[in-house]
């Protein structure tokens, strides 16, 4: 009787487990449908058995880190918080054009300072020798729109690490601060005060009181509080 009491509470705890957690093919599903949305092959490497939390779909976040979708972040921000890194694997044309020695290249017609948007009449293809084509820009569109990290000098090839970082908030974007207390929602016009991306802390300033007030970036427009200002 001891025995089946035992089987039967290690069976239910197993259950129990499996029922409140996420495995390995449920996950490269999610990042496989996120990945097509954003015009992206999936070839991602996660063991099928891998178990995490359970995590509603709409609290799993899924981030690019490295700016050619090879690095993915993936983060649950529900209760069961956890988060990881994985690898997306990607016949990139970059392996074609190691084995050659004059290689078409993405480069500026003219010298374009540090902060300048590109545009696509910015932009020609030459032939150059290349040594290092790892995070080479290899197609228009992935930069049009982007701002320069530092300046650059014309028919020099353009890499990825040129460019600035995609924030989803920009330093000096205004935004609407949001503010919820006991079921009423506030807002305000403020003005951000560093770059932040999704959920992260950032300064803002309230516009029309001037104070610099610590919230959490929501998207693109909006910075929700947990109020301490200073």
């Amino acid at each position: 009787m001891k025995k089946l009491l035992t089987f039967l509470l290690a069976f239910s705890f197993t259950s129990f487990a499996e029922a409140s957690s996420i495995d390995g093919i449920y996950l490269k599903k999610l990042i496989g449908r996120w990945l097509e949305s954003n015009g992206q092959k999936s070839n991602v490497e996660i063991l099928d058995d891998i178990k995490y939390a359970d995590c509603d779909e709409n609290d799993i976040f899924i981030k690019d880190i490295s700016g050619l979708f090879r690095l993915l972040k993936v983060s649950c921000l529900g209760p069961n918080k956890w988060t990881f890194i994985t690898r997306n694997k990607q016949d990139n044309k970059l392996s074609k054009i190691k084995k050659r020695n004059n290689i078409n290249v993405l480069a500026f017609k003219d010298g374009k300072k540090s902060g300048t948007i590109i545009n696509e009449n910015d932009i020609i293809v030459i032939k150059k020798k290349v040594r290092n084509v790892n995070d080479l820009v290899v197609e228009k569109k992935d930069i049009i729109g982007k701002r320069l990290k530092k300046s650059i000098s014309s028919n020099r090839p353009i890499y990825h690490s040129n460019l600035e970082k995609d924030w989803l908030i920009q330093k000096n974007a205004s935004v609407i601060i949001e503010n919820s207390v006991g079921g009423i929602t506030i807002k305000d016009q403020g003005l951000a005060l560093e770059n932040a991306d999704y959920m992260d802390i950032v300064k803002v300033m309230n516009i029309k009181s001037g104070k610099i007030i610590i919230g959490f970036a929501k998207n693109k427009k909006k910075v929700v509080l947990k109020t301490k200002q200073f």
